[in-house]
């Protein structure tokens, strides 16, 4: 009668087991959507510009200015701005921003009067 005592109390002890890490993955979850949600919401349009402006001048070296950048916002529904940096008689980028700030995707564009291969 001791064993039956001994094998229910093993099995309560078992399925605590089970759930701490089911908790522990909640709980990291949690973490993980309050902290992109903070940080989504706390990124402005002026800072992201800031940032991207800085990143196309250290890219483009030479006579590139922060002053070569503009912004729109994006027409997709996943991307949020678009800057277009371009230097005149100079390669041009454009990046697409996604909602946290992140940089999706750059494109190169030939400089101003530059011939285009199609």
């Amino acid at each position: 009668m001791g064993d039956r005592h001994d094998t229910a109390a093993g099995r309560r002890g078992a399925r605590w087991l089970f759930y701490v890490p089911v908790i522990a993955l909640v709980a990291a979850s949690a973490v993980i959507g309050l902290s992109l949600g903070r940080k989504a919401a706390r990124t402005d349009e002026t800072d992201m510009i800031s940032q991207i402006a800085a990143r196309y001048v250290a890219e483009a070296g030479g006579a590139a200015r922060v002053t070569d950048c503009t912004a729109r916002p994006a027409t997709s529904q996943v991307l949020w701005l678009v800057v277009t940096c371009m230097a005149p008689g100079r390669e041009g980028r454009e990046y697409f921003i996604d909602r946290f700030g992140a940089v999706r995707h750059v494109a190169h564009l030939p400089a101003a009067g530059a011939a285009r291969i199609r």
